[in-house]
């Protein structure tokens, strides 16, 4: 189930996170999805799906020269701005240091 989730997520992450499709995709419950992630994971379907989108974001700010604005649509947000204040909340690095290798 966890497994199916996640390529559903890593197939969306330019388009959002919806409970339900992520529910129906694996094929369970919204509840069962949520119950099994937390204990698989330690971590919410959305929290996992936005982590998804970090780790996707770095791996294109690392590997390729698309603007921080084309790498978040890629992934999902709206502007570069939103991307970079993300990337330095959860990984404390800003996106020069990333594309260093920092």
């Amino acid at each position: 189930m966890v497994e199916r989730f996640e390529c559903w997520a890593r197939r969306r992450l330019a388009k959002g996170f919806s409970l339900a499709e992520a529910a129906s995709a694996a094929g369970t419950s919204e509840r069962t999805l949520a119950r099994r992630l937390q204990s698989v994971l330690g971590k919410t379907p959305l929290s996992y799906f936005q982590d998804l989108r970090v780790e996707h974001a770095v791996h294109l700010l690392r590997t390729g020269n698309a603007s921080v604005d084309q790498v978040a649509a890629q992934v999902g947000y709206s502007d570069g701005v939103t991307l970079r204040a993300l990337l330095r909340r959860k990984l404390g690095r800003s996106v020069r240091e990333l594309r260093r290798g920092g």
